[in-house]
């Protein structure tokens, strides 16, 4: 399920710093979540009806959910139905900037690195 996008990804108000290594995949965000906002940290359901598709993360979640897996590269509304859109798996992200992301999030998410904005 997914794969990796090879197209070029432009930061944006330098949320995700421009060393033009960021990796993204694609993913379905699971239908019924409501709506997630761009810099979310997803984890991805591996039991139950919605198995392999991602939600947000909860390190006191269950069904894979306390695991990150990636950050949601845009907003996303899966209110009534799943959404496919992209995720980042890599790259150096302001720490600030992300939404659920805790100390277990980051050691989850090896492949990506988050700063202060203010140092």
């Amino acid at each position: 399920m997914g794969y990796m996008d090879q197209t070029t990804y432009t930061p944006d108000s330098g949320e995700v710093s421009e060393h033009g290594l960021e990796a993204r995949r694609a993913i379905t965000i699971a239908s019924g979540i409501g709506t997630l906002g761009k810099y979310t940290v997803l984890g991805q359901y591996t039991s139950g009806a919605n198995s392999g598709t991602y939600a947000a993360y909860s390190n006191t979640g269950s069904s894979g959910l306390d695991t990150a897996r990636g950050i949601l590269a845009d907003k996303s509304n899966a209110t009534s139905s799943g959404v496919n859109t992209f995720m980042f798996t890599h790259g150096i992200f302001y720490r600030e900037k992300m939404i659920g992301l805790d100390s277990n999030a980051e050691t989850d998410l090896k492949l990506c690195s988050f700063v202060d904005t203010n140092v």
